[in-house]
């Protein structure tokens, strides 16, 4: 591949030299670099113009030929260089080359006009690859030169891998702060998809109702790309999550789509069974709920009216307008406890009414209004309700004051912290697992001191069983 990328390099520089010397005066025999150089960029430049408007097109292979030469012959500094390789990382994730993807997308300097670009394909390549702790990674830097596109992707990672309450708050935060751009019916989409997974019935259909008023063609443009991907065999994982989706919300609304839909979700679930690569264990999830999860799903749909939300079915919600408080007290009421502060959203352990554990800036000191949600969580991991959760995992963050290094340590023993306090409150210490990122993943973008003390946080996720796709291992 490499020599063929050279050799249309090669190709490319000498159609440029011979567009020069076809337009030399007769009998000129000389030619100064600078005339060259000139020709040459002016070749570059008709390649670029070809390649974009074959990218309008989606010909990924036409686009390919005039990019990959010009990758060889051009370093990344080039603007045109840059350009090229952006282009280059987005027509190999379309193609099913995740590797390549990631692979010519690193290659993109930071900062540089097509960076945001680079980022989101090298990211959900990675995702796509079901290397999730790399994706989140790269689309927390994709939220900080494009937010509303970084948080849509970190939702979805966020959502596929079981932590439900991030999830949420990165897609509200898009639909919210970013309602009118061409990413919020994105985020309705996927918000509707997590609260079908959560079986909320009540949030999914005013998502889809959102769609349907605001953007009319969103579910049917969505459906038609599903269908090329699973022509192309591309995407596989993407498509089957969206025609899953799809046949859930037409149940819902009673569409008769939803049985060509539940099709196509069976047909690219199939495809990854037979070729799963690194997803294998994800895969494998899936496969076992899908062919438990046929009756569960009709049954799901029959009895759809949930006006809170939460799950409990409007004819026996004893609270049919405030949600129930999942936490082991009552939990099939349909009302909320008073006395409680915790709830589990799929494999996130989150704190009620948008309570964290907090800490006081530049230490390990949880403050005093987190203390009592510690000692909550304590009483949380002994109920018999919850002996099934093996191993819980800390995760540390930081705001951005001060050094990188130093942040990541900090947030290690912010966390050490927590598990100190939870061991005390009689958590084996075995059933968790520290981890440390630092400032890079913030909760809240920006430099206030509002968001940066909400960026000084430990979150509490379910690590084993693990959830993949709102789907829990026994």
């Amino acid at each position: 591949m490499k020599g063929r990328r050279a050799i249309a390099a090669a190709a490319l520089v000498a159609a440029g030299s011979a567009a020069l010397w076809s337009c030399r005066p007769q009998g000129d025999t000389t030619v100064n670099a600078a005339q060259l150089q000139a020709s040459n960029a002016q070749f570059y430049q008709e390649q670029i113009r070809l390649a974009r408007e074959a990218l309008a097109r989606q010909e990924w292979e036409a686009a390919r030929q005039n990019l990959e030469g010009i990758v060889e012959a051009l370093p990344a500094t080039d603007p045109l260089g840059a350009e090229a390789r952006a282009g280059l990382a987005e027509i190999a994730f379309e193609l099913g080359d995740y590797q390549r993807a990631m692979t010519v997308a690193a290659e993109v300097p930071a900062g540089t006009p097509h960076s945001a670009r680079a980022l989101e394909y090298r990211g959900l390549a990675q995702l796509f690859s079901c290397d999730f702790d790399a994706a989140t990674q790269t689309f927390y830097q994709l939220a900080e030169v494009d937010p509303p596109r970084g948080r849509v992707w970190l939702g979805v990672a966020a959502a596929w891998t079981g932590a439900d309450a991030n999830a949420d708050r990165e897609l509200t935060q898009v639909v919210d702060s970013y309602g009118q751009s061409e990413h919020a019916p994105n985020a309705r989409f996927y918000l509707a998809q997590l609260a079908l997974w959560q079986r909320r019935a009540g949030p999914a259909q005013r998502r889809l109702g959102e769609l349907r008023n605001g953007t009319p063609d969103y579910l049917t443009t969505l459906d038609q790309r599903a269908q090329n991907w699973l022509g192309r065999r591309t995407h596989l994982m993407r498509s089957y999550f969206t025609f899953d989706t799809l046949s859930r919300l037409s149940r819902m609304s009673q569409s008769q789509a939803a049985v060509e839909q539940d099709q196509r979700a069976d047909q690219a679930l199939q495809m990854l069974q037979q070729n799963p690569g690194a997803c294998a264990p994800q895969v494998q999830r899936l496969a076992q709920a899908r062919a438990a999860g046929a009756a569960d799903r009709e049954a799901f749909a029959a009895a759809n009216r949930d006006q809170d939300g939460d799950g409990i079915p409007d004819e026996r919600d004893r609270c049919r307008d405030q949600p129930e408080t999942v936490n082991g007290v009552q939990d099939d009421d349909g009302c909320p406890e008073a006395t409680a502060a915790i709830s589990l959203e799929g494999n996130q352990i989150r704190f009620l009414n948008n309570f964290q554990i907090n800490f006081d800036t530049g230490t390990a000191d949880v403050v005093a209004g987190s203390q009592d949600g510690i000692r909550q969580i304590g009483r949380f991991m002994q109920s018999p309700q919850y002996q099934w959760i093996r191993r819980i995992r800390l995760e540390g963050h930081t705001d951005d004051v001060g050094d990188a290094q130093a942040n990541e340590e900090l947030a290690m023993a912010r966390v050490r912290r927590v598990m100190v306090m939870l061991h005390n409150e009689g958590v084996d210490t075995d059933r968790m697992h520290p981890v440390s990122y630092g400032e890079s993943r913030p909760a809240v973008p920006g430099t206030s001191e509002e968001a940066r003390a909400q960026n000084r946080r430990v979150e509490i996720f379910v690590e084993d069983p693990p959830m993949f796709g709102g789907v829990r291992q026994r």
